[in-house]
């Protein structure tokens, strides 16, 4: 009696007899290979990133002297894109711009839309709404864009730049919106109210591809709200020492031992006037061109003998520099000039940086007329068109005493919102009659000597006025051409051009007081 026969348990060293493909009787099976090169090909993959990454820290250090913390931290904080808003702050001429814009560009994945706003230049809130809204536009879309009304009021704008940011976002792309100058929003009317809402937007818009940059010269603090909102991390720019400062200065020079030998003599007497790059460009240029006049080679290698030969030849210039192109006036010379005794002058070292908010006195000469049609031009473009009869009235403007009927509140909160929707907007158009019939009101009032202005009875005649009126063109003319005015396109409803003002109130206030204008009485406020 047979019994059955038991197979036998296959083992590994009979599945592998049985795999191999040098037997004839097994079939054929594919082993598994192995993969040596697909393990070397991530390692040589992240070599490479390395090496493009160290390349790119290297370059960016390169382009940025006496900025390494700072270029490492902006590479790290700005890429990847899910991040933080980010706040550069630091003086004036301390590379903060240019560290951002050449950090933009060399961070990986370099991105596809930056939306600059230079603050500083411009005018009103209405502006900057414009200017972002237009950069997020697609470049098809750009007439229609254009056509399309620009909202006046914040709520609005963070509608529209959250739709715009939107289809951006949607493709995979990251945007960085750059807020240059972020102090120049205080000065502008309820600045206060849109510096709020400009250091909110990372949590109004809740997307996580953008990221917001802001560069000041002011410190956090003086951002800092109690409002819970996400806070920015922070880069400081200090100022550059006199080594980093020789550094830029050395930078791409034809005879770098020539400039060597000069900034030895030169750059640390003006290191402890000024520590900023630009001004420090601007004094050494004509004092580098005095250096080498006793040279007849500019490339030529001074020795020691032509050096001290150099140096006694750019001392006395050197003082004369010193006392002239780093000289402000004094506060207290100002305080003086402001109670009336502007005889006493008085100029002190420059120890600061940034604007000259202290001087009261106009930079520049202009006509008494030309003068007057500015402030006119100010006040058309800053008051509404509908307030001139009660502003220029015969009893001198504002100082009339007449009795006025009670507002009531919805009056009230009618004209605050006109008022409010007037002061986004910025400053407004007016036509050529609005502007001489304020010109004509604030010269009749004015008690000073007008004689560029005024002119007899009898020449009030039709040549007499044809000359006064040919000579306010020629003064409108010449304002526009300076760019204190603007001209915009004739008006299809009305056929004449309109005009806007470019100058602040701080301008206006100081051309006034040049010829003792009460400006303040005939500006409109809330």
């Amino acid at each position: 009696m047979s019994h059955p026969v038991t197979p036998r348990r296959s083992t590994r060293s009979s599945a592998g007899s049985a795999s191999d493909p040098a037997s004839p009787t097994s079939p054929s099976k594919s082993r598994p290979k192995s993969t040596p090169r697909r393990q070397l090909i991530p390692a040589a993959a992240k070599e490479e990133e390395g090496e493009d990454e160290r390349s790119t820290i290297n370059a960016l250090l390169e382009a940025l002297p006496g900025r390494r913390a700072q270029a490492s931290d902006l590479l790290r904080l700005l890429a990847p894109a899910p991040a933080l808003p980010l706040l550069l702050y630091g003086g004036a001429a301390t590379g903060k711009t240019r560290a951002l814009l050449l950090a933009l560009r060399h961070i990986l994945p370099r991105p596809r839309l930056v939306a600059y706003a230079a603050l500083r230049s411009l005018p009103s809130p209405r502006s900057l709404f414009a200017s972002l809204l237009s950069q997020l536009s697609p470049p098809s879309s750009s007439s229609a864009s254009c056509r399309k009304r620009v909202p006046d009021k914040p709520s609005d704008f963070v509608a529209a730049l959250r739709d715009a940011l939107a289809t951006h976002c949607a493709q995979g792309e990251s945007v960085y919106l750059v807020f240059d100058n972020l102090e120049v929003v205080r000065s502008w009317d309820k600045g206060g109210q849109l510096l709020a809402l400009i250091l909110r937007l990372h949590d109004l818009l809740r997307l996580p591809q953008v990221v917001l940059v802001y560069v000041s010269s002011a410190t956090p603090d003086a951002y800092y709200s109690m409002t819970g909102s996400v806070e920015p991390n922070h880069i400081y720019f200090p100022d550059y020492t006199v080594d980093e400062v020789r550094d830029i200065l050395m930078r791409g020079h034809p005879n770098p031992k020539l400039y060597t030998s000069f900034l030895s003599v030169v750059l640390k007497p003006l290191f402890r006037v000024t520590r900023r790059v630009d001004e420090l460009g601007a004094a050494l240029e004509p004092l580098f061109r005095r250096y080498c006049e006793p040279l007849g080679d500019m490339n030529a290698v001074p020795d020691e003998s032509t050096k001290r030969r150099l140096f006694e030849h750019i001392q006395p210039h050197l003082a004369v520099a010193l006392n002239e192109t780093f000289s402000v006036p004094m506060r207290a010379s100002v305080d003086q000039c402001k109670d009336g005794n502007s005889g006493v002058k008085a100029s002190t070292k420059r120890q600061f940086s940034g604007r000259d908010s202290l001087s009261t006195e106009l930079e520049f000469h202009m006509s008494v007329s030309a003068k007057y049609l500015l402030l006119s031009a100010f006040l058309a473009s800053r008051n509404p068109a509908t307030l001139d009869a009660a502003l220029f009235d015969s009893t001198g403007g504002s100082d009339n005493h007449k009795r006025k009927r009670k507002s009531s509140q919805a009056s009230i909160n009618m004209k605050d919102t006109m008022v409010e929707e007037m002061l986004m907007k910025g400053p407004g158009t007016f036509p050529l009659e609005r502007l001489l019939a304020i010109f004509q009101c604030i010269t009749s009032v004015s008690k000073d000597d007008l004689s560029d202005v005024e002119c007899p009875d009898s020449m009030m005649n039709g040549s007499g006025m044809t000359g006064l009126m040919s000579d306010i063109l020629l003064q409108l003319s010449t304002l526009c051409n300076s760019n204190f005015l603007s001209k915009s396109r004739s008006c299809p409803l009305e056929g004449s051009a309109r005009y806007r003002s470019n100058i602040d109130e701080d301008l206006a206030l100081k051309v006034a007081r040049s010829v003792s204008f009460p400006l303040s009485k005939y500006i409109y406020r809330r």
